[in-house]
Protein backbone atom coordinates (compact mmCIF):
# COMPACT_ATOMS: atom_id res chain seq x y z
CA UNK A 1 0.00 0.00 0.00
CA UNK A 2 1.46 3.61 -1.16
CA UNK A 3 1.11 6.15 1.67
CA UNK A 4 1.25 9.63 0.55
CA UNK A 5 3.56 11.91 3.21
CA UNK A 6 2.10 15.25 3.14
CA UNK A 7 5.04 17.86 3.32
CA UNK A 8 5.93 21.66 3.93
CA UNK A 9 6.63 21.84 -0.04
CA UNK A 10 3.10 20.79 -0.68
CA UNK A 11 1.67 23.92 1.13
CA UNK A 12 1.81 26.99 -1.56
CA UNK A 13 2.75 30.37 0.62
CA UNK A 14 0.01 33.09 0.67
CA UNK A 15 0.47 37.03 -1.16
CA UNK A 16 0.21 39.52 1.25
CA UNK A 17 -0.83 42.22 -1.75
CA UNK A 18 -3.24 39.80 -3.30
CA UNK A 19 -4.89 38.97 0.34
CA UNK A 20 -5.26 42.97 1.00
CA UNK A 21 -6.22 43.32 -2.54
CA UNK A 22 -8.87 41.07 -1.76
CA UNK A 23 -10.24 42.53 1.11
CA UNK A 24 -11.02 45.86 -0.32
CA UNK A 25 -12.41 44.21 -3.27
CA UNK A 26 -14.67 42.30 -0.78
CA UNK A 27 -15.32 45.68 1.06
CA UNK A 28 -16.00 47.75 -1.72
CA UNK A 29 -18.50 45.02 -2.89
CA UNK A 30 -19.88 44.82 0.34
CA UNK A 31 -20.51 48.77 0.46
CA UNK A 32 -22.01 49.03 -3.04
CA UNK A 33 -23.69 45.92 -2.92
CA UNK A 34 -25.76 47.46 0.45
CA UNK A 35 -26.31 50.74 -1.44
CA UNK A 36 -27.81 49.21 -4.36
CA UNK A 37 -30.40 46.83 -2.18
CA UNK A 38 -31.07 49.10 0.07
CA UNK A 39 -32.19 51.72 -3.06
CA UNK A 40 -33.28 49.31 -5.24
CA UNK A 41 -35.91 47.87 -2.11
CA UNK A 42 -37.38 51.41 -1.41
CA UNK A 43 -37.44 52.59 -4.90
CA UNK A 44 -39.20 48.72 -4.99
CA UNK A 45 -41.86 49.88 -3.05
CA UNK A 46 -42.32 53.02 -4.13
CA UNK A 47 -43.39 51.13 -7.55
CA UNK A 48 -45.84 48.88 -6.05
CA UNK A 49 -47.69 51.94 -3.86
CA UNK A 50 -47.81 53.64 -7.40
CA UNK A 51 -49.00 49.90 -9.05
CA UNK A 52 -52.11 50.85 -6.98
CA UNK A 53 -53.19 54.10 -8.60
CA UNK A 54 -51.16 53.68 -11.80
CA UNK A 55 -49.79 50.35 -13.10
CA UNK A 56 -49.16 51.73 -16.53
CA UNK A 57 -46.57 54.34 -14.82
CA UNK A 58 -44.91 52.28 -12.39
CA UNK A 59 -44.46 49.79 -15.53
CA UNK A 60 -42.61 52.21 -17.16
CA UNK A 61 -40.68 53.57 -14.52
CA UNK A 62 -39.61 49.91 -13.53
CA UNK A 63 -38.88 49.89 -17.08
CA UNK A 64 -36.88 52.85 -17.00
CA UNK A 65 -34.81 52.50 -13.56
CA UNK A 66 -34.83 49.00 -12.49
CA UNK A 67 -34.35 47.30 -15.04
CA UNK A 68 -31.15 48.94 -16.09
CA UNK A 69 -30.02 48.19 -12.77
CA UNK A 70 -30.71 44.35 -12.74
CA UNK A 71 -28.82 44.38 -16.14
CA UNK A 72 -26.08 45.82 -14.74
CA UNK A 73 -26.02 42.91 -12.02
CA UNK A 74 -26.69 40.46 -14.57
CA UNK A 75 -23.24 41.88 -16.33
CA UNK A 76 -21.12 41.30 -13.20
CA UNK A 77 -22.84 38.04 -12.28
CA UNK A 78 -21.94 36.82 -16.00
CA UNK A 79 -18.53 38.19 -16.09
CA UNK A 80 -17.53 36.64 -12.17
CA UNK A 81 -19.56 33.54 -14.05
CA UNK A 82 -17.22 33.69 -16.99
CA UNK A 83 -13.71 33.71 -14.54
CA UNK A 84 -14.64 31.41 -12.26
CA UNK A 85 -16.18 28.75 -15.15
CA UNK A 86 -12.30 29.56 -16.92
CA UNK A 87 -10.24 28.77 -14.03
CA UNK A 88 -12.23 25.54 -13.38
CA UNK A 89 -11.37 24.81 -17.07
CA UNK A 90 -8.03 25.47 -16.76
CA UNK A 91 -7.62 23.53 -13.80
CA UNK A 92 -9.47 20.54 -15.18
CA UNK A 93 -6.58 20.48 -17.99
CA UNK A 94 -4.00 21.00 -15.86
CA UNK A 95 -4.93 19.03 -13.42
CA UNK A 96 -3.35 20.97 -10.89
CA UNK A 97 -5.05 23.01 -7.92
CA UNK A 98 -3.72 26.25 -7.22
CA UNK A 99 -2.75 26.75 -10.91
CA UNK A 100 0.46 27.81 -11.19
CA UNK A 101 -0.26 31.43 -11.92
CA UNK A 102 -2.60 31.66 -9.19
CA UNK A 103 -1.81 34.54 -6.37
CA UNK A 104 -3.04 33.18 -3.09
CA UNK A 105 -4.60 35.11 -0.19
CA UNK A 106 -3.90 32.15 2.59
CA UNK A 107 -1.68 29.29 2.14
CA UNK A 108 -3.59 26.27 0.16
CA UNK A 109 -2.08 22.72 -0.42
CA UNK A 110 -1.19 22.03 -3.62
CA UNK A 111 -3.64 19.09 -5.29
CA UNK A 112 -3.34 17.17 -8.30
CA UNK A 113 -4.69 14.25 -10.52
CA UNK A 114 -8.31 13.68 -10.08
CA UNK A 115 -8.75 15.56 -6.74
CA UNK A 116 -7.34 19.11 -8.93
CA UNK A 117 -10.05 17.82 -11.63
CA UNK A 118 -13.06 17.63 -9.18
CA UNK A 119 -12.36 21.04 -7.93
CA UNK A 120 -12.03 22.30 -11.34
CA UNK A 121 -15.19 20.54 -12.18
CA UNK A 122 -16.94 21.92 -9.50
CA UNK A 123 -15.35 25.71 -10.12
CA UNK A 124 -16.49 25.41 -13.94
CA UNK A 125 -20.45 24.25 -13.06
CA UNK A 126 -20.03 27.18 -10.27
CA UNK A 127 -19.05 29.51 -12.61
CA UNK A 128 -21.76 28.30 -15.14
CA UNK A 129 -24.56 28.78 -12.89
CA UNK A 130 -23.07 32.30 -11.94
CA UNK A 131 -23.57 33.41 -15.52
CA UNK A 132 -26.88 31.30 -16.78
CA UNK A 133 -29.56 31.91 -13.80
CA UNK A 134 -29.01 35.55 -14.00
CA UNK A 135 -29.26 35.58 -17.94
CA UNK A 136 -32.32 33.05 -17.24
CA UNK A 137 -33.80 35.11 -14.69
CA UNK A 138 -33.86 38.62 -16.67
CA UNK A 139 -34.74 37.40 -19.55
CA UNK A 140 -37.97 36.07 -17.29
CA UNK A 141 -38.57 39.21 -16.58
CA UNK A 142 -38.07 40.68 -20.00
CA UNK A 143 -40.21 38.06 -21.38
CA UNK A 144 -43.48 39.31 -18.64
CA UNK A 145 -42.80 43.08 -19.30
CA UNK A 146 -43.47 42.32 -22.82
CA UNK A 147 -46.32 40.39 -22.18
CA UNK A 148 -47.83 43.50 -19.80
Amino acid sequence: MRTRVNSMDDLLPADPKARRVAIAAWIFAAIIGTIAVGWLSSYLKTLTELARTDRQASLALFRTRVLPALGVIVLIAVAAGGVLMRQGLQIMRSSQFPPEDARLIHPTRRQSGSAARIIGMFFAVAGFLLAAVPLITISIVIWMLRST
